[in-house]
């Protein structure tokens, strides 16, 4: 009875450390002033939290409060996708696809997006119906890019904020949006 209570302590103390780091490295990462905040994301994401991990990659990939550095936003991606982020792994298939900060490969680009699509990420879900779509690092089938393709739309977590954006494209005349439209539809 004791090694279980001993174990449940254990347990309860992981739980409240983890959601501090969480919302201490999302604080961190919107605060407006990145120069400051900069140095205390790090530190998170060097003591192994994949989310400040993410927003860290997030820092180096768009420059805030640091120089714009593809391959250390590589880096950051690929450890927090390791540890399971689904945004994180969307973003190391964006960077095989256009080789920033790695070699482009896009069959590596294509397993990536999968599996942030196989985490439910909406992004890689509307990455991997693309691929499938143009036969990037993947044999074109518009069967299989339909069925991504609606996953992401209908998908809860931005689905809806894709579709608008696919919509918005098409009226643009962006081919690639309106081919979308006709295949989903």
């Amino acid at each position: 009875m004791r090694k279980w209570l001993t174990a449940l302590i254990a347990l309860a103390i992981c739980f409240v450390v983890g959601v501090r780091l969480y919302h201490e490295s999302e604080m961190l990462y919107h605060s407006k002033n990145h120069v400051i905040t900069f140095p205390e994301l790090k530190k998170l994401a060097e003591s192994g939290n994949r989310k400040a991990q993410y927003r860290l990659a997030r820092c180096y990939d768009k420059g805030h409060g640091v120089t714009e550095n593809d391959t250390l936003a590589f880096q950051w991606y690929m450890k927090a996708a390791n540890q399971g982020s689904g945004k994180a792994m969307y973003q190391v298939g964006k960077c095989y696809k256009n080789g920033e900060g790695v070699t482009k490969d896009l069959q590596l680009a294509f397993t990536w997006f999968s599996r942030s699509a196989q985490d439910d990420n909406a992004h890689g879900q509307y990455a991997v119906g693309k691929c499938y779509m143009k036969g990037i690092g993947v044999t074109a089938n518009e069967n299989m890019a339909r069925g991504w393709l609606r996953r992401a739309i209908q998908n809860p977590k931005g689905g809806a904020n894709l579709l608008d954006k696919i919509k918005n494209d098409a009226a643009m005349g962006d081919e690639d949006a309106q081919q979308i439209l006709r295949i989903i539809r």
